[in-house]
């Protein structure tokens, strides 16, 4: 198959080899030095239509190709530089290069503040939003699993799963690649990345078909920071903060940049230590009829979590264009939390004192995380003209020893026992990735893309669970097992995309066969999934004039049933709530559309709809016996969400700029559940607002607004969340210090709450977290 492919791109390379007109040239600052990353737009005379975009590569050289005869303007663009236009030109069949540019940048003093161009905090490209961390002050101080539940457009339960525009089923990524863990695994590994380690986060909600399809409600996309500067240099870092408890770590990089050669290493160490509380009660009823009310009442404490993390790699370019790159992530943590339960239960209708239960549960849980990549990518003429190899290694391990023991007193027949459990889990997966993507510009800037994607995808779990009987630990047969997952998906794509006029289009379609294979070591007994899907997308950009643009996508996704979906052995979260998978569960699909309209880049709105089947929701429902509570996942039918977001950009004076951010939308689920009909609908709405206000002396402060309203997602509605956060800096040194200061949840709700009802269970849940924060951090740039 690969064979194939590779002829196919073969052949797409000699196609479209047609004489078109080519105009580059380069781009220099006032000092005469190149800039990288500069906008380049063309402009056709006489009605200054937009023809093509391009961006300045390292050396600041651009080129155009596939042009036709004409005359034509090029506007230069560069967030902190004075926009530029060049003199006419007029293009014919042969090779054109312009006159350099030189850009100015654009500094202004005043009384009280300096300005100095900044881009947006937020910003809404054709297909994704982007959210700037690495020039927020707030970021400072969290972790990336925290800094996700402030992010626009994001809605987070807390335990790795994310929702986009209400759409429940992100897909996350670090630097593009895919993590392959499930949402708790996915939690400790955000909770080891520190803010201050990312660059931005890029929200694909609808993603072309370049992008893996798995991922319903779309891609959300972590970008750590790379080096940028040439020669030797690097930095150190120090923070603290203070809620209930003491957090901390310390971090720090080298990099080395010459003559196309770019080396680099961080690191980070971090401590947490929190404590938190939260509130249960659950209705337990037959046939509308309530006959048990339980209180269960939870302290959390984390008084040992240390993470580690580092990042190396390298980067060559060639002369001839091509870039070989490599780099290696590694992570470690290691969290020992504990807590202590009360639960009372009262029997009903005579709402009798029935019995009581104290719990003490002890966590020794810890992860060890590595990725290896290799890229390679071949530039031929001009930016879109290229050949790329991918190739990702990523082991990934996590080691459980839990313990729970409770008593429990009958306060009926006035006795006691003592019952305990523990839970010991090794659980690793390896993943190996490669990918193959090639693009060719084609006549009348027309492009075309082609691609390859392999993944092989293997988990093995080893569950060893004991009990306590007679005062001696026994090994519990029923629920001890070894559990072994196999995932395999090939998958090809091809994307033609072009303009005409005013209008750029893209019409892509992306093919994948999946091979699943679960294994119960345990029970003797395998189940094999083997099933092929197409996946549609394509998107239109229209530029009204200068200032107006509308935009339009769809996209078609999928997100297939994982091991701990499918594994039917049970796990216990504490002596009375467990969960087990569910082997007959089918991939859930989604299609989305949306539409937009952009102006001046600054206000953009959109609207969207996504419709749904076979929804895999986790529902909580009665367990086995009376007061105890079990999760599993179910195909609950359909699933319909109607949302509208408005994004704002707003320079209210020359030292005050803002981004705002609303979405509003509304959920509807219906089907059945162990024969119940589900009628579950919803509207919410969700609001950021971030002001950034520059000073002289270097001190720039910060403001950062946000609430969330309940949340409807299948049976459970969360309750509304909201806060204020605040935080200033100051450099120092030459610019080459930095202090940072920030109050996280100044102003916010102290318990978020979450209501469940299905059949005869009713839950509610209230949670009193440690969201408020002093964090104060020091950090130091040397060398270039």
């Amino acid at each position: 198959m690969k064979s194939t492919i590779l002829c196919v791109l073969f052949s797409c390379s000699v196609l479209g080899a047609f004489a078109q007109a080519t105009l580059s040239g380069k781009v220099f600052d006032e000092g005469g030095l190149p800039m990288k990353g500069v906008s380049i737009r063309l402009l056709q005379l006489p009605d200054s239509t937009l023809m093509m975009q391009t961006t300045a590569l390292a050396d600041g050289s651009f080129e155009m190709r596939g042009l036709q005869k004409g005359e034509y303007l090029v506007h230069y663009s560069s967030v902190g530089y004075v926009s530029m236009f060049s003199r006419p030109y007029t293009l014919t069949t042969t090779s054109q290069a312009v006159v350099p540019i030189f850009l100015q940048p654009t500094e202004q003093a005043i009384e009280t503040v300096k300005v100095v161009g900044k881009q947006a905090s937020i910003r809404q490209y054709a297909d994704k939003m982007v959210v700037d961390v690495e020039g927020s002050v707030l970021a400072e101080g969290n972790n990336v699993l925290e800094l996700l539940e402030k992010t626009p457009g994001l809605v987070s339960d807390g335990k790795g799963n994310f929702s986009i525009q209400g759409r429940a089923g992100a897909n996350v990524r670090i630097d593009g690649r895919d993590m392959y863990v499930s949402g708790e695994q996915l939690a400790s590994i955000l909770r080891g990345l520190q803010a201050s380690e990312v660059s931005k986060l890029e929200l694909m909600s609808n993603p072309s078909a370049r992008e893996d399809a798995s991922g319903t409600a779309g891609i959300i996309n972590i970008v750590t920071k790379r080096n940028t500067k040439v020669g030797f240099g690097g930095d150190v870092s120090l923070r603290g903060s203070q809620g209930r408890s003491f957090d901390g770590g310390f971090g720090g990089g080298l990099h080395y940049k010459v003559n196309g050669l770019d080396m680099y290493v961080q690191g980070n160490e971090n401590y947490s230590r929190t404590n938190s509380y939260n509130l249960t009660e659950r209705s337990f009823y037959s046939q509308g009829n309530l006959m048990s009310f339980q209180r269960q009442d939870e302290k959390k404490y984390l008084d040992n979590a240390v993470s580690h993390s580092v990042r190396a790699g390298a980067k060559y370019e060639f002369a001839n264009g091509g870039i070989l790159d490599g780099s290696v992530h590694w992570m470690e943590g290691k969290y020992k939390p504990y807590a202590t339960i009360e639960m009372d239960t009262w029997n009903y209708p005579n709402q009798v004192h029935a019995s009581r239960a104290k719990s003490f549960n002890n966590f020794d849980e810890s992860y060890k995380n590595w990725t290896f990549n290799v890229n390679y990518a071949n530039k031929y003429e001009g930016e879109d003209h290229f050949l790329k190899f991918n190739f990702d290694f990523a082991p990934h391990g996590n080691d459980y020893n839990n313990r729970f023991e409770t008593d429990v007193f009958d306060l009926l027949n006035n006795t006691e026992k003592a019952i305990g459990r523990t839970n010991v889990q090794d659980l690793s997966n390896t993943t190996y990735a490669g990918r193959l993507d090639y693009s060719r510009p084609l006549a009348n800037a027309n492009k075309i893309e082609l691609g390859w994607k392999g993944t092989y995808f293997f988990i093995n779990n080893d569950v060893v669970n004991t009990v306590l009987e007679n005062k001696l630990w026994v090994k519990d047969i029923a629920t001890s097992n070894r559990f072994q997952y196999t995932q395999h998906i090939e998958a090809v794509y091809a994307i033609y995309s072009g303009k005409y006029k005013k209008i750029e289009y893209q019409a892509g379609l992306r093919g994948e066969y999946t091979f699943i294979n679960a294994n119960q070591v345990t029970l003797n007994k395998k189940n094999d999934q083997r099933y092929f899907d197409l996946f549609p997308s394509g998107s239109l950009l229209y530029n009204l004039n200068e200032n107006h643009m509308l935009r339009s996508s769809f996209s078609s996704r999928i997100e297939r049933p994982g091991d701990h979906d499918i594994n039917v052995f049970r796990i216990y979260e504490d002596a009375f709530s467990y969960f087990e998978g569910n082997p007959d569960l089918k991939p859930e699909k989604s299609y989305i559309t949306e539409i937009g309209h952009g102006f001046k880049n600054r206000l953009f709105t959109t609207l969207g709809i996504s419709y749904g089947k076979d929804i895999i929701n986790w529902i909580m429902r009665r367990g086995d016996q009376v007061g105890e509570n079990l999760s599993k996942p179910e195909n609950i039918g359909r699933y319909l969400n109607y949302s509208a977001s408005v994004m704002y950009n707003q320079t209210l004076t020359r030292w005050w700029t803002a981004s705002h951010y609303v979405n509003a939308f509304y959920n509807d689920y219906s089907g059945e559940i162990d024969q119940v009909n589900l009628d579950a609908k919803g509207s919410s709405w969700t609001a950021n607002s971030r002001h950034t206000l520059q000073f002289k002396y270097g001190i720039r402060s910060e403001i950062s607004m946000y609430y969330r309203s309940g949340v409807t997602t299948g049976p459970s509605r969360t309750d509304q969340r909201y806060g204020l956060d605040l935080a200033a800096e100051k450099k120092m040194f030459g610019d080459r210090g930095m202090i940072k200061l920030a109050v996280n949840g100044l102003l916010r709700n102290a318990n978020p709450q979450l209501t469940s009802e299905h059949g005869d269970l009713k839950i509610f849940y209230s949670d009193f977290p440690d969201n408020r924060k002093v964090l104060l951090s020091l950090s130091y740039r040397f060398g270039n």
